[in-house]
């Protein structure tokens, strides 16, 4: 009796312990938020090796979450429903006013590098030549919270003398970039704004000989990954660490970030970031 006792106990206690591992391991789970500048489906398979990646290097499981939109993402950085985020500049800056996140890697592109650009898009055979050809014009871009495909544009053209408010009509936000393109291809804006390397991921779904570049615009800090607010501090340490790893020309590096598009991630502070919230605040975007 007393052997069958000793025996429920065992069981009882690895049942126990099973249990308390499956709740530490739930409680570990890193939750990698993403900005959806692009279809969800895609985002996933972009940047699903870099989860595994973290997982592995941190011990801890790292998931991918993509909101719906923009407004969507900020709303679950706020709530804390994301531990990490990955976000255009523009985001980042405007998130970072009110909250405690802090920038842990800044990422690289494979032809971009570290920074990145808007551009205005037309068809080929536009008569819209140069910026000042946009006045009266329907102009389409991604989101008002878009840094490469609404901020930088906004740029140019105030650069260029025109008026946003007035000189041109905006048409409805297309959410994102691939949006943007195809409504230029097909006719349905005059001219549409999208980050400078987004162009390119266009080449499967419309002939990009078709499409011109009319303007582009100078370069600012590549997105970042960033630690939200309730995130653990060695959990953010542990998940820098993995990213400063990521060397560029490194074949195993390759193998995590090829898919996203990019090389490797940097060094980043929060003050590589002031310029554009200058250029922000000229056009009233922060």
């Amino acid at each position: 009796m007393k052997r069958i006792r000793q025996g429920l106990a065992g069981i009882l206690f690895l049942v126990l312990s099973l249990f308390l591992l499956a709740a530490g391991n739930a409680a570990a789970e890193i939750k990698l938020g993403i900005l959806p500048r692009l279809g969800a489906v895609e985002l996933f398979i972009m940047f699903n090796p870099l989860a595994e990646y973290l997982s592995r290097e941190t011990g801890e499981k790292v998931s991918i979450v993509i909101p719906k939109d923009f407004d969507a993402f900020k709303a679950a950085v706020r709530a804390g429903q994301v531990d990490l985020g990955f976000s255009n500049s523009l985001v980042y800056i405007q998130l970072r006013k009110d909250l405690s996140i802090e920038p842990l890697a800044l990422s690289s592109e494979l032809k971009a590098g570290a920074r990145f650009r808007g551009i205005i898009i037309v068809r080929t055979d536009s008569a819209i030549k140069r910026v000042s050809d946009l006045k009266g014009k329907r102009m389409i871009f991604v989101e008002k919270d878009s840094a490469g495909g609404y901020l930088f544009q906004r740029l140019i053209l105030k650069k260029a003398g025109l008026d946003f408010e007035k000189d041109i009509e905006l048409l409805p936000f297309a959410k994102k970039h691939d949006n943007v393109t195809l409504a230029v291809y097909n006719g349905a804006a005059d001219a549409g704004g999208i980050r400078e390397d987004d162009l390119a991921k266009m080449k499967d779904k419309v002939d990009l000989s078709k499409i011109r570049i009319v303007a582009t615009s100078e370069s600012f800090p590549n997105w970042p990954i960033f630690a939200a607010p309730g995130m653990n501090a060695k959990s953010a340490a542990k998940v820098k660490a993995a990213l400063l790893k990521l060397k560029r020309g490194n074949p195993a590096s390759a193998r995590v970030l090829n898919a996203a598009k990019l090389d490797c991630f940097v060094a980043v502070s929060d003050s590589d970031y002031d310029k554009l919230r200058q250029a922000a605040r000229l056009v009233g975007a922060f």
